[in-house]
């Protein structure tokens, strides 16, 4: 029975299909990976279904396919497309290479260029090799199959010498690499180390430096280990920056193997990829001080030429750290040395993240940083390609894979490490640059920059995301302020931020008019309510809700209204206003005492079930904003709404109304309405209400536990 495959198949079944907002992926700007020595492609992020090891992220399985590739179409005719070449190296078997060489047609008549080419050249030496390779590769697969039975003398065996005799005969010409790689692969199939070895060091001086040496170098070095050359073996794989075989062969023995290959091979590309992998993914101040002592030595005994990525790592290890001053120094002494363009970049990112952090938030760093904005902007213009925007686009919600052609721009809410440069900015700006501007007081300024970094990238929709959640946790005079400034700019920062932000005029009326209903400036409300035009209501997601009617005595049923839907928030300001004038000034005491009433009710609604009226969000304990930016000191939710505060005065103003009533039915009416049953019957017990009211229970025992 097959049950290795089995196991492996149901256990895969149980291994989730999609990452999840929900999982460890960053889903704030504050996790946003923002140290980056070489550039990573943020759709692995989504498009792998199980990445909880960095390791999957940073280091790759040395792959020379493309490589060999160009080097066929080197060695045969650049008019050959790659796609042609690929199809018969990797795609087609032997028997249709066979069927080329035993019944040969006209070049002519053949789709595939690179077929075209060998017959038409009568490059009879390829199709040959081409063949053994297929031949060799075919056996060779089907020896790792969990049924294969490893006997000498077999079929395979047979298949295996042949290549290798075939091999042994050709000692030169152009595709002599070629047949080395595949007598080695042979041989150790076969497990004939010792004979590969030997064979690798007959050959080694007389191949190219190509693809196909390097692949022929890498299989060597799996037969140096097996022959107890483990030391040539390491220098191998520290050369090419085999990270998977170095951990294989070590067998966990080297306790910082960052330092073993920095001191066998201080330009080896594996130290770039694993420097990078513990700047994204070490939380661990053992695996920092590991990693801080390494690039200590490699900035002060310059063996590497790749001093700016060491530089960058010690500001970046020293930020971890929370040394600024420190970090900022090795950022300054790295500037000197040469970079790729790609590093150049991160180093400016760094140096403006590093100034968010320090700087005195005065004319002088805002212009600084209106510089620095305008450079990052340009680049995410630049660089955003079609497959980011496609990513923003995939995913709902909830973060999870859709496929239907929805607009999810709200992913960025959800999924920071989407896109680096634009994640950058937002975890800048987010985590450093507008606490500062809080803790200045320039309000307006936290709320222009949190919407250009929110913006900038895509509109997003809706009323979510830290730009939001900053801007709902100001009150209304700060929120008028900015949205005064979108259409009456100070100065040219104003107006560059404005032009990339969302200042649609019906989302900040709709925003204005909530916070209006929140601090009970009804007056206002109505200003702003009377310009949001019905069709924009109806797009919100709060728009289905609103068929309760905000002044119902029942606090849990809420009977639908369909009616009361459209100018909801208009007409509810409106009866506010009114209520509140009644109370205060009608002469007549009963009417000022239903108004009081109708108020309170009014106020409770608006923060229980009819919550839309003064939020955006039906959740009370909502604290992404305050874990993504601790550094703002931002009010308890509950607080922030108004919720505690409301049902209070309300119940406050229940209990004046009722002291206030000079009719004493009317008094007691309300009380029933309320659901206040004994206070009802001890208070207004010779009431018509009151008689109606007992006639109609059972015993008064259905009372009494009532607790008003």
């Amino acid at each position: 029975m097959r049950f290795p495959r089995f196991i492996v198949l149901s256990l895969s079944l149980l291994l989730p299909l999609v990452v999840l907002a929900c999982g460890w992926w960053p889903s704030h700007s504050y996790e946003v990976l923002l140290y980056r020595i070489m550039p990573l492609d943020e759709a692995e992020y989504y498009d792998y279904a199980v990445q909880w090891s960095c390791d999957n992220l940073i280091h790759r399985k040395v792959d020379y396919k493309a490589d060999n590739l160009l080097l066929w179409q080197r060695q045969t005719s650049r008019t050959i497309p790659l796609a042609d070449i690929e199809r018969i190296v990797y795609h087609v078997d032997a028997d249709y290479l066979l069927s080329l060489r035993d019944q040969p047609r006209p070049s002519s008549v053949h789709d595939n260029a690179f077929i075209r080419w060998i017959l038409a050249h009568q490059r009879t030496d390829i199709l040959d090799f081409l063949i053994l390779a297929k031949q060799n590769e075919e056996v060779r697969l089907s020896m790792t199959d969990p049924w294969y039975y490893d006997v000498k003398d077999s079929y395979h065996y047979r298949v295996l010498e042949e290549v290798v005799r075939q091999c042994r005969l050709y000692t030169k010409g152009p595709l002599l690499g070629r047949y080395a790689l595949q007598m080695m692969r042979a041989l150790c199939s076969l497990r004939d180390y010792q004979a590969c070895a030997d064979y690798w060091d007959s050959v080694k001086g007389r191949l190219n430096d190509d693809a196909i040496r390097k692949m022929a170098e890498l299989r060597a070095a799996a037969a140096l280990c097996k022959v107890g050359r483990r030391d040539e073996a390491f220098e191998i794989y520290v050369r090419y920056g085999d990270l998977a075989s170095i951990r294989a062969v070590n067998g966990g023995q080297i306790d910082n193997e960052l330092e073993f290959v920095y001191d066998r091979c201080p330009d080896s590309p594996y130290l770039a990829e694993e420097v990078q992998k513990w700047l994204l993914c070490t939380g661990d101040d053992e695996k920092i001080k590991m990693l801080l002592n390494v690039a200590h030595r490699a900035v002060k005994e310059k063996k590497s030429h790749q001093q700016a990525m060491w530089y960058y790592t010690l500001a970046a290890l020293y930020d971890m750290k929370g040394a600024t001053r420190e970090a900022r120094k090795y950022l300054q002494l790295g500037q000197r040395y040469p970079k790729d363009p790609y590093l150049r970049d991160t180093y400016r990112v760094m140096r403006i993240w590093l100034d968010a952090k320090t700087a005195t938030c005065d004319e002088a760093y805002e212009r600084q940083l209106m510089s620095d904005l305008r450079w990052l902007a340009g680049k995410i213009r630049r660089e955003a390609t079609p497959e980011v925007f496609a990513r923003l686009h995939r995913y709902d919600d909830w973060g999870i894979a859709n496929d239907e052609d929805d607009d999810h721009r709200e992913v960025y809410q959800l999924v920071s490490n989407t896109f680096y440069w634009n994640d950058a900015m937002r975890r800048i700006l987010f985590k450093a640059v507008c606490p500062r501007m809080h803790e200045a007081r320039k309000y307006v300024r936290e709320i222009q920059l949190a919407n250009f970094a929110e913006n900038l990238l895509v509109k997003t929709k809706g009323y979510a995301g830290e730009m939001f959640a900053i801007i709902d946790r100001l009150p209304y005079d700060i929120t008028r302020q900015y949205y005064t400034r979108i259409y009456q700019p100070l100065d040219e920062f104003d107006r560059w931020l404005n032009h990339r932000g969302k200042t649609d005029r019906n989302y900040w009326y709709d925003i204005l008019a909530t916070k209006c209903l929140r601090e009970r400036r009804y007056a206002t409300a109505i200003y702003f309510l009377r310009k949001v035009p019905v069709e924009f209501q109806q797009r919100l997601n709060v728009y289905e809700y609103m068929h309760r009617n905000p002044f119902s005595y029942d606090m849990e049923t809420f009977a639908k209204d369909r009616s009361l839907a459209p100018d909801y928030k208009l007409h509810f300001a409106e009866a506010m206003l009114q209520y509140e004038r009644t109370m205060k000034s009608d002469r007549d005491t009963n009417k000022r005492a239903d108004a009081k009433i109708q108020y309170a009710l009014g106020l409770r609604n608006s923060v229980h079930k009819c919550w839309f009226l003064t939020r955006h969000s039906s959740n009370l304990n909502y604290n992404s904003i305050r874990d993504a930016v601790p550094e703002i000191p931002y009010p308890a939710d509950s607080t922030l709404y108004r919720h505690d505060e409301y049902l209070k005065l309300s119940t406050r103003l229940i209990n004046e109304a009722i002291l206030t009533y000079t009719d004493r039915d009317q008094a007691a009416r309300q009380l029933r309405h309320l659901l206040y049953y004994r206070r009802l019957l001890t208070t207004f017990p010779d009431t018509p209400t009151a008689h109606d009211l007992r006639a109609r229970c059972d015993e008064w025992r259905d009372y009494k536990r009532i607790i008003l």
